[in-house]
């Protein structure tokens, strides 16, 4: 886990990322309590083998001023098996509430997600931002986006 947060840290976006993050750092891995980097493989698993429960409330004991209740979390995804032959490769975009487990609002995206989000912070209407923290990875921070979450009574990493 150490191995991911580092590598995100050090702006490495995916789990395929992490693996040439950590061929590219031996010198780290030490620190880190690893002998050898670990392969795709191996980080993949261990990801699906956490409890994300049990996780959260490690987090929690690490930052116990965070409140769940107040992120959201904008995502998007390519549908696996979408775009064979000559149809297009379905993308989603969504807003995730943490403290419910739920997804509050999703999309299809047809051009460029960021727009699709853009819309799915209107749908959300003006109370749906106040307070909030608004995270995602860094195909979002777009200072459009941040400017909406913002007006919106959200804040953001750009905010």
């Amino acid at each position: 886990m150490a191995l991911i947060l580092v590598a995100f840290l050090s702006r490495v976006d995916s789990l395929r990322g992490v693996e040439r993050f950590a061929r590219a750092n031996p010198h780290l891995l030490p620190h880190l309590g690893l002998r050898k980097a670990p392969g795709h493989t191996a980080i993949t698993l261990l990801l699906h083998r956490l409890d994300p429960e049990k996780l959260q409330a490690a987090l929690l004991q690490v930052f116990p001023e965070a409140d769940l209740g107040e992120v959201l979390v904008v995502d998007g995804k390519h549908l696996r098996g979408s775009g064979k032959g000559k149809s297009a490769q379905v993308k989603l975009v969504e807003v995730l509430a943490l403290h419910l487990h739920t997804t509050l609002a999703q999309a299809r995206a047809e051009g460029r997600e960021d727009q699709a989000l853009l819309e799915l912070l209107d749908r959300l209407g003006a109370e749906g931002l106040k307070g909030k923290v608004v995270v995602g990875d860094a195909g979002y921070l777009y200072p459009e986006l941040a400017g909406k979450v913002v007006q919106k009574g959200g804040r953001t990493s750009l905010s």
